[in-house]
C-alpha cells in the first residue's frame, strides 16, 4: 500500500461527488487524492513521513474553478493606471487620478487607465466626457477603458490622433459612437475604436513580472484553475514558457480570440491554423491546455453596447450594436465546428443570443456537428424562453456571469430599468431545464472572488444592496458552489481531474474560515478562504487561520 504524502483530517468535506457526498479525511499522494472517507480508514495510508493537516472542524470543498477570466490581461492591467475601487469612487477621484498621472508623464505621451465604473460614483451615476479629461490632461492623449472592457473614453487629443471627429457620419469598423444632444462626440466609444489608436504596448517583461501577483490573488480567493478567454499571442507564449520552466502555478485553459468584426478572412486564418495543426480541445499539460475559439457578438449592458431588442433607459434610439453580421458568424461557427474545437460565444443581449444560436444551428445544418464539442454561451444576461429551449436542444453549455449582479448590477439597473431584470442571468430557469451552468466574474471586469458570485446567485443583490429584479431566479448556495466547481470543470474539459473531491482527482481543495454551510445568505459575501491547496500543496493560507 502506497503511503500518503499528506493527510487532511477533522474537516467537513463537501465533496460534490454524488457517490460519496461527505467525508472527514483525505489522503493525498503525488498531488492526487489517494483516499477520501472516514478518518480511521484514511490513516491506514499514512506512515511516519506523512504530513498531517488538522482542519479543526472547518468546512472544505473542491477548489474554485473560474470558467471565464482574463488573467494575463489582468497582469497587463496591473501595469497601467488603476481606476478601480476607492481610486475612482467619485468623478472627482477619477479625474484626480488622471491629473496626478499627467503631472508625472511627459507631455505628448499616452495616459492609459483601466477599470473605471461611473455607475459606482458615490454622488450617483455621472456621464464622464472628453471635456472632463481635457481639463485635467490637456497635453496628453488619454485612453480609459471602462470596467466592462467594451467601452472606452478618450480625450480630445486622443480622438485627434485616432482620426475620430464630430464630422464622422458612419462609425468605424462597426464601432458605436456616443454623441450629446447637439451631435458632438462625447469621447465615449465601443471597444472597436481602439483599432484606430496606436496605444503603447506593454513590454512582455512587465506582464511576466506582474503575473505572479495575479496567481496569488486567485489563490487567495480559492481559485486553482481558470479559463483565459481570448488570450493575446504574446501572452500565450509567455505562459507556455512559464509552464515549461515549471513556473506556472495556476491551471489555465486557453481560448484563442476569433473576433471577426465583419472580416471573415482573418477568422479563417485563425481556424485554419487550429485545423491544419490538428489541434484539439484539451491538448496540453496539467497546468496549461488548449480549449478552443472565442467569439464576441455584442458589448456590455453597463456600457450600453450590448444588443437588446429594447432600448436603454432615456436613449430611445440606442439598442446596442451587434458586432458581426449574421452571415459572417454563421460561416465562422461552421468552420469551428468542422475543425472539431469548442467555440465560446460572448452573447449578453437577447439579439446577440439570437445571433449566436442561429449560427450554431446553421453549423449543424451545414455539415458541422457541435453535439459533443461543448459549445459555450458566455454571460447570457437576457435569454428568452425560446432561447433556453434551443440551448438545451443544441446541447450547449452556459458560463453565466452571475457575479455581474453584485459588481455591475447597479449600473444595469440604471441603464435598463429594474423591471427588465427579473429574469436576467436566469440561473434557476437554466438549472430547471437541465443545463450545465458555470458561474464567472469575467475578471478583471469584476472582482474575482467567487463568494461574491455565489452571493449574487443566492440573494440577487448588488454591491449597494439593491434588489436585482427580485429573487425569481435565485438559487441555493450548494447549486451556486457547483457552478464554481463541478460544472466549471466540465466546461473546461477537466471533469476527470477537477471539480469534485474524489479518489484519483487532483488534490485541489479549499477550506473556508467561516461556516459556508450555516452562515445566513447575507453573510455569504463575507466568507473567506482560510487555505487553498493545489496538488496537495498549500499555495495560500490566511494569516489568521
Amino acid at each position: 500500500m502506497k503511503a500518503a504524502d499528506t493527510l487532511i483530517i477533522n474537516g467537513r468535506f463537501l465533496t460534490l461527488d454524488d457517490e460519496n457526498p461527505n467525508a472527514e479525511a483525505i489522503a493525498i499522494s503525488d498531488g492526487r487524492i489517494l483516499f477520501i472517507g472516514k478518518e480511521n480508514e484514511a490513516r491506514k495510508f499514512t506512515d511516519n513521513e506523512t504530513k498531517i493537516i488538522d482542519l479543526k472542524g472547518h468546512v472544505a470543498a473542491p477548489a474554485f474553478i473560474e470558467s471565464h477570466t482574463h488573467p494575463l490581461a489582468y497582469a497587463s492591467m496591473l501595469t497601467r493606471l488603476n481606476l478601480r475601487g476607492k481610486n475612482t469612487e467619485s468623478l472627482e477621484n477619477l479625474l484626480d487620478c488622471v491629473r496626478k498621472k499627467a503631472e508625472t508623464t511627459p507631455e505628448g505621451e499616452w495616459i492609459v487607465g483601466t477599470g473605471y465604473d461611473e455607475g459606482k460614483f458615490i454622488e450617483g451615476p455621472s456621464d464622464v466626457t472628453r471635456d472632463d479629461l481635457d481639463k485635467v490632461a490637456p497635453h496628453h492623449p488619454v485612453f480609459l477603458r471602462r470596467t466592462c472592457g467594451h467601452l472606452c473614453l478618450l480625450n480630445s487629443l486622443a480622438m485627434k490622433l485616432g482620426g475620430l471627429s464630430d464630422e464622422d457620419s458612419l462609425p468605424y469598423n462597426n464601432c458605436q459612437y456616443f454623441r450629446d444632444a447637439s451631435g458632438r462626440l462625447t469621447g465615449k466609444f465601443s471597444s472597436a475604436a481602439t483599432k484606430k489608436l496606436k496605444l503603447p504596448a506593454i513590454p512582455i517583461e512587465q506582464v511576466e513580472e506582474a503575473f505572479p501577483e495575479v496567481e496569488n490573488i486567485f489563490f487567495q480567493n480559492g481559485i486553482t484553475a481558470c479559463a483565459d478567454m481570448s488570450i493575446a499571442q504574446g501572452h500565450f507564449k509567455l505562459i507556455q514558457k512559464l509552464d515549461r520552466k515549471k513556473q506556472l502555478r495556476l491551471r489555465i485553459g486557453i481560448y484563442q480570440s476569433s473576433d471577426i468584426k465583419q472580416c471573415v478572412a482573418g477568422d479563417i486564418g485563425r481556424i485554419n491554423s487550429v485545423s491544419n495543426l490538428g489541434l484539439l480541445t484539451g491538448f496540453g499539460s496539467d497546468n496549461l491546455w488548449f480549449l478552443g475559439l472565442k467569439y464576441v457578438t455584442d458589448g456590455s449592458a453597463g456600457g450600453k453596447t450590448a444588443a437588446f431588442s429594447l432600448p436603454y433607459v432615456n436613449e430611445p434610439e440606442n439598442f446596442g450594436r451587434l458586432y458581426q453580421e449574421q452571415d459572417d458568424v454563421n460561416k465562422s461557427i461552421l468552420m469551428a465546428a468542422k475543425a472539431g474545437v469548442q467555440a465560446s460565444i460572448h452573447a449578453i443581449g437577447d439579439r446577440a443570443i439570437e445571433t449566436a444560436l442561429t449560427a450554431v444551428e446553421y453549423a449543424n445544418q451545414n455539415g458541422g456537428d457541435t453535439t459533443n464539442l461543448r459549445f459555450r454561451l458566455e454571460h447570457l444576461e437576457a435569454p428568452t424562453e425560446d432561447h433556453i429551449n434551443r440551448i438545451k436542444k443544441l446541447n450547449m453549455l452556459v458560463s453565466l456571469s452571475g457575479a455581474f449582479i453584485y459588481s455591475l448590477g447597479d449600473s444595469h439597473i440604471q441603464v435598463m430599468g429594474a423591471d427588465r431584470l427579473t429574469h436576467a442571468f436566469p440561473a434557476k430557469t437554466l438549472l430547471e431545464n437541465g443545463l450545465t451552468v458555470a458561474c464567472n466574474s469575467d475578471c478583471p471586469v469584476c472582482d474575482v472572488n467567487p463568494m461574491l458570485g455565489i452571493y449574487s446567485m443566492v440573494t440577487r443583490k448588488t454591491s449597494r444592496g439593491q434588489s436585482f429584479g427580485g429573487k425569481t431566479e435565485a438559487i441555493d448556495r450548494m447549486d451556486a458552489l457547483k457552478m464554481y466547481t463541478k460544472n466549471a470543470a466540465y466546461l473546461l474539459w477537466r471533469e476527470d481531474d477537477l471539480g469534485t473531491l474524489k479518489e484519483g482527482k487532483f488534490a485541489d481543495i479549499i477550506v473556508f474560515v467561516e461556516d459556508f454551510i450555516n452562515v445566513c445568505d447575507e453573510q455569504l459575501k463575507d466568507v473567506h478562504i482560510g487555505m487553498t491547496i493545489k496538488n496537495g500543496d498549500i499555495v495560500y493560507q490566511n494569516s489568521t487561520f
